[in-house]
């Protein structure tokens, strides 16, 4: 059958490039191998499950096509009577982890200013060994010396600016953006800037460079007045933005008082983009830092998928300013980067046993189906696991094994339809299935 039959307590993958479609009717059709990424249920003797002829308990493989010049991938033999679960989950997007010292886009503010002005403010990041397999911490922090007559606005962009030069050291992404990236922000939405039509920035960048001077209620800002920006440039501004205090003004180039870590601007419009708040309303607001974990660098044969997470600490300075965790981390469920980590590991222990050392090392990475690109963003996932019994030397040799079905995660995806998984699960293995996620 295939290589995994020979392995015990195996755990094997198999990555679709499309949902279910029912292409052909044989695992070896020229129908079923040209149809490329498609997955399907077939009886040990080749011939695809589909309903009516899925009967309980009966054996069956489950094979993905890789085009018609290659040959299926198929499963170890399943033995429907043995199989002790049979799971499906939906994908679901990664998520980067978010918290906010005081202000967070909603409600909070930095609390007990005049109680603890002139005070050293310090915030501890304490953040969890990405790098290695230990729990120990990587401890990074920011700084802001408060002055007597310093407000929120103060200590909000003296803290993001510190906590930027501290994590300017550390290994960026392919992206360009550091671990942690943070921002002050503030609860007055501002306005949007008048006078000019675009402005320019780059990621990282103090200077901002309009086309025209900003005017605000027909006025020309100041040094000292405030800057929002959209740091996605994507939708209407948001009040969890970055707000900046503009340090100095050369024309119609404006030095910001911190780094932008947003995504870069080239000649964009003002609409949307660009908000002005002028020193009054500015002080006057509540303020806060959020901090947001980046994505990680990644890859399948040296990088090994994991989120930022990180613990914020405030010091007695901050008094009762709230920290609140906005967005928690998460891996999501079958991600490009999980699913093609886990097939990377799980292929080269297959195919181990038969290959030869240097220089005859079978280089398999052109074989590895996980993409990058998958439709829907996600895989959406079935796992099936049973046992596999054979007679061995007159007694009973039991082998656990383990499969796991990735396809794209479109809609529907393995559909509770005739021929989806759903279906045929409960029906092979009506006592096993567990969860119905895929039945959209």
């Amino acid at each position: 059958m295939s290589a995994p039959s020979a392995i015990n307590n195996a755990r094997q993958i198999i990555i679709g490039g499309t949902a279910a479609l029912g292409v052909g009717t044989n695992l070896q059709s020229a129908a079923f191998r040209a149809a490329t990424g498609e997955v399907g249920i077939f009886s040990k003797e080749g011939t695809r499950i589909v309903a009516g002829t899925a009967t309980v308990g009966r054996e069956y493989v489950i094979a993905v096509s890789r085009g018609a010049n290659l040959a299926p991938l198929v499963s170890d033999l399943i033995d429907g009577s043995r199989v002790t679960v049979a799971s499906s989950a939906l994908g679901a997007a990664a998520t980067e982890q978010s918290t906010a010292v005081g202000y967070d886009g909603t409600s909070g503010l930095i609390a007990d200013v005049a109680t603890y002005a002139g005070e050293l403010y310090k915030v501890s990041i304490l953040v969890h060994q990405f790098l290695s397999g230990t729990d120990s911490e990587h401890l990074k922090a920011g700084y802001y010396q408060s002055q007597l007559t310093d407000g929120q606005a103060e200590i909000a962009l003296g803290i993001a600016a510190s906590v930027i030069k501290n994590f300017s050291r550390e290994v960026s992404n392919v992206n360009g953006q550091k671990p942690i990236r943070c921002k002050a922000v503030c609860n007055n939405a501002g306005i949007v800037a008048a006078g000019a039509a675009t402005g320019t920035i780059a990621t990282n960048s103090t200077q901002l460079a309009m086309n025209a001077v900003i005017t605000s209620g027909g006025v020309p800002i100041i040094v000292g007045s405030y800057i929002k920006l959209n740091e996605d440039v994507t939708g209407a501004m948001a009040l969890n933005d970055p707000t900046f205090r503009v340090t100095a003004i050369d024309g119609f180039t404006y030095t910001l008082d911190h780094e932008y870590q947003g995504t870069a601007m080239a000649a964009t419009a003002v609409a949307n983009n660009i908000f002005t708040i002028t020193a009054p309303l500015g002080a006057a607001a509540n303020w806060g830092v959020i901090l947001d974990g980046s994505a990680l660098p990644f890859n399948r044969n040296k990088r090994r998928y994991a989120k930022c997470r990180f613990d914020v600490v405030l010091d007695t300075a901050f008094g009762s300013t709230a920290v609140n965790d906005v967005t928690a981390a998460s891996e999501g469920v079958g991600t490009f980067q999980a699913i093609s980590e886990l097939e990377n590991f799980l292929v080269r222990m297959m195919s181990e046993s038969y290959e030869m050392g240097q220089p005859f090392v079978d280089n398999i990475d052109d074989q590895l189906l996980a993409a990058a690109a998958v439709a829907g963003g996600t895989y959406s996932l079935v796992t099936i696991k049973w046992s596999q019994n054979e007679v061995v030397s007159f007694q009973n040799e039991v082998s656990l094994k383990e499969l796991i079905i990735a396809t794209p995660f479109t809609t529907p995806a393995y559909a509770d339809v005739a021929n989806g998984f759903n279906t045929l699960m409960a029906t092979i293995s009506p006592t096993a299935l567990t969860g119905a996620d895929l039945n959209v």
